[in-house]
């Protein structure tokens, strides 16, 4: 009998970790596996994704400003977005009905699935981390903090003070409530597997990293003179590639930095050689702060467009400061085009210095900088990179490869003996 497996995300195809769960789902189910997809607003037409019964837009908006409620005494720092998931649902019942073998969990903030919620389901559970919420007191990244170690409270994010703060709060509830949890965490970079080694929660859980996959097929190389035809871009300059979800607003991507980084190579001569494309963004700082010609392309939800614009490029770069994995370097690189960012988190794991794009030292622009004129130093050096980072991405990231992984997972925890047969 084949394994029932349900998926729960926030949406299927909606940001940067949605995509990624929704597919693995796609894979599996390519596969001939059971796998369904529940989600909190669904965006696809895929018939095996559920849309969660817990109301129209009205009530989840009422369900989300209800949930940030206990936030509202505190002044946030801005450093990153917070998730309290304390408000209830009748996701339980949901999942109930669905009966699935194994409850999958992938990015579930926003208030989607209450930290009580996970004791309802009564069956093993593997956890994708696709950031650090599941294992803090409330903040989806941390922004170098470490008190998670310890339980949090005085929480730097929330400028408090008080050992028994509001990130302390969440974080005994999450102890209380999965400690004696079936709970398989699955990270998906090693530095994500070192954060969460080191927290409580997990102490007594298994850890094994699997990375993101990618649909190889769909974001693979195009002819570079043709991808800027479709996308008029020009053809006699070198294009420096930037995107993500709130590129200039989500001071974690990195913005200021690239501001910098842009500048740097300015002042080298690549504004009258290099033009800056950003994705993500219908505007920003002008080219008096960037310090060369940038065009913003606005938000992508195509993919078929967007692997074109990767394409287009001669270099992307991802000036995160904290990354636990980075879908648009795979996604880069697939497409045949060199990647350049920080050595640290997520990217530390994908790219291969000096041999599919350039590694900076952590948070140094004009090592970035310098990384980006190295990637473009010559038009056979660019191809050369670009080669190999497609090389790397089919190796490391193919999809189907990543849901075999998956796939022997599920069958582990299934096939483990009873209590009755150890006996």
């Amino acid at each position: 009998m084949s394994t029932r497996v349900l998926h729960l995300s926030a949406t299927d195809t909606e940001g940067g970790a949605a995509r990624g769960a929704y597919w693995l789902h796609r894979a599996l189910v390519a596969k001939g596996f059971d796998s369904l997809m529940l989600v909190d607003r669904k965006f696809s037409d895929d018939v095996r994704v559920i849309a969660a019964a817990n109301g129209g837009r009205l009530v989840r908006r009422l369900r989300t400003v209800a949930d940030a409620l206990p936030l509202y005494r505190y002044d946030l720092t801005g450093d990153s977005y917070w998730s309290v998931n304390w408000v209830p649902t009748r996701i339980g019942r949901v999942v109930d009905s669905i009966n699935p073998d194994v409850v999958h969990l992938h990015w579930s903030g926003g208030g989607f699935l209450p930290i009580q919620a996970l004791r309802r389901f009564r069956r093993p559970i593997v956890w994708t981390l696709r950031d650090m919420w599941p294992f803090t007191g409330g903040c989806h990244y941390t922004a170098g903090c470490e008190r998670f170690h310890d339980g949090c409270g005085c929480c730097p994010q929330l400028r408090s003070h008080v050992p028994h703060d509001l990130s302390r709060r969440i974080f005994l509830r999450k102890c209380a409530q999965w400690g004696d949890l079936d709970l398989w965490i699955i990270p998906i970079s090693r530095w994500l597997e070192e954060a969460a080694r080191r927290s409580p929660l997990f102490h007594t859980h298994p850890v094994e990293v699997i990375p993101n996959g990618l649909d190889l097929q769909r974001f693979r190389p195009t002819d570079k003179r043709l991808a800027r035809r479709a996308w008029n871009l020009p053809q006699d300059r070198r294009l420096i590639l930037f995107g993500a979800l709130n590129a200039t607003s989500d001071r974690r991507k990195g913005y200021p930095a690239l501001c910098q980084t842009m500048n740097t190579l300015a002042r080298a001569g690549w504004d009258r050689r290099a033009e800056l494309v950003v994705f993500g963004a219908d505007g920003g700082d002008q080219r008096d702060r960037i310090g060369m010609d940038v065009r913003y392309v606005g938000h992508l939800a195509d993919d078929r467009r967007l692997a074109l614009l990767y394409s287009a490029a001669d270099v992307m770069v991802v000036p995160s400061l904290q990354e636990s994995f980075g879908k648009t370097l795979i996604e880069a690189m697939a497409c045949g085009t060199p990647v350049v960012a920080f050595d640290s988190g997520g990217p530390s794991d994908i790219v291969v210095h000096q041999r599919t794009g350039y590694l900076a030292r952590p948070f140094q622009a004009d090592d970035l900088a310098n990384g980006i004129a190295w990637c473009l130093n010559g038009e056979d050096h660019a191809l050369h990179l670009g080669l190999a980072a497609r090389l790397h991405a089919e190796a490391r990231f193919d999809i189907g490869c990543i849901a075999n992984r998956y796939c022997a997972l599920y069958h582990r925890i299934m096939e483990r003996p009873t209590s009755d047969e150890e006996t």
